[in-house]
């Protein structure tokens, strides 16, 4: 059985127009990051799969998805 992760519980939240939502974290090294202005996303297939932020350390990365509100 696959329980939720809460890892990510009372963070912050990047929503875009569509109800596209991210946590605007890292996902190598747990820093808050700088989230683009826009991301692709497509009727059919959702959220493209791209670098959608910036993080100091790290550079150019995708932030975890979280679903559509």
């Amino acid at each position: 059985m696959n329980y939720p992760d809460y890892s990510y519980e009372n963070f912050r939240r990047v929503s875009y127009k569509g109800g596209a939502q991210f946590v605007p974290v890292c996902p190598q090294c747990g820093r808050f990051v700088k989230a683009d202005k826009t991301i692709l996303e497509n009727e059919i297939t959702g959220v493209k799969k791209q670098s959608n932020a910036t993080c100091k350390k790290c550079g150019r990365i995708e932030m975890p998805f979280e679903g559509y509100i």
